[in-house]
């Protein structure tokens, strides 16, 4: 497998240019394919019900971090100075997994105890099992609040990491995470980026018409957030929105990333009703399939 440790030529925490960084975006899309093959893997291998609707739209942002942006080292999972990365969607613990094996955090073999008893990779994120997990989270609206903690001891200390918080759009339906927002913002925590994966949909389908959260640009904004939109599973549009919200000042930031839920496996895309479902054999040689279709394209241009 490809050594996806860092993107060559690329520094850290910068934009991305279509034109003189084709090389390093063709491996970034390299790696969000093996990291959607490694997803569809763990849930068919182990027979389990994943949520492969709110997985596979993070999978780019998750590369994005992982693979360009996050200033860690996996050789020190506990480096002081190292960026915390919170997932406060925690059901979205298997692409966090894949893309910190994939960093060098732990070996492969861990994923083959699972979700089962004593295995350092359970459903749902733990700090203490976890090697590269900086916080335990699964309760929806419990994460987020956890980062602004984080981002407030950076202040105090004057350390020099970043706090990068990633949730999903039905996670604004708890009203912990606009009590945090508000401290955040009050505390002006410049340190503190959440990102939102905000695709519209929460398990059981659309959120239009049920507890819907628009305006939620609007609401972000009230809460004296600085707010940035990108196209969630386009690298340039992501490194460019992470680069503006880490150069903000006096008040934190909040990414609002556009993406479609089960995005790469049409299959999952389109599912109507609840996003983890457990795959046939049928359905999983499609997806991988449709997948192989996608990688000969990146290759081939």
């Amino acid at each position: 497998m490809t050594d996806y440790k860092n993107i060559p030529d690329m520094p850290l925490k910068t934009p991305l240019d279509p034109l003189k960084d084709q090389l390093a975006i063709r491996d970034l899309q390299l790696a969000a394919l093996a990291i959607r093959r490694k997803i569809l893997y763990m849930g068919h291998r182990n027979r389990i019900k994943l949520h492969y609707g709110a997985l596979l739209s993070m999978v780019e942002l998750v590369t994005t971090l992982y693979m360009h942006w996050l200033n860690i080292a996996p050789e020190f999972p506990d480096w002081p100075d190292r960026d915390r990365f919170v997932l406060s969607k925690g059901h979205g613990a298997p692409a966090l997994y894949i893309a910190l094996w994939m960093r060098g955090f732990f070996p492969e073999s861990n994923f083959d105890g699972f979700r089962r008893l004593h295995s350092i990779l359970q459903g749902h994120p733990d700090h203490l099992k976890t090697p590269g997990v900086d916080c335990s989270s699964g309760s929806l609206g419990q994460g987020m609040p956890v980062s602004c903690g984080m981002a407030l001891g950076a202040k105090v200390d004057d350390a020099p990491y970043r706090v990068y918080a990633y949730m999903s759009d039905g996670e604004c339906n708890e009203g912990s995470i606009w009590e945090a927002a508000q401290i955040a913002s009050n505390l002006g925590l410049d340190r503190l980026t959440v990102i939102v994966d905000w695709n519209r949909k929460s398990s059981y389908g659309f959120m239009e018409g049920r507890n819907d959260i628009e305006p939620l640009c609007d609401k972000w904004l009230a809460f004296n957030w600085e707010v940035f939109e990108c196209d969630g599973h386009d690298f340039v549009s992501i490194s460019r929105a992470l680069f503006e919200a880490d150069a903000v000042q006096g008040r934190p930031s909040v990414v609002l990333a556009h993406t479609v839920k089960g995005k790469g496996i049409p299959y999952v895309e389109f599912y109507e009703t609840k996003a983890h479902i457990l795959l046939t054999q049928e359905k999983y040689e499609e997806c991988l399939t449709h997948l192989d279709q996608i990688e000969e394209k990146i290759i081939n241009g």
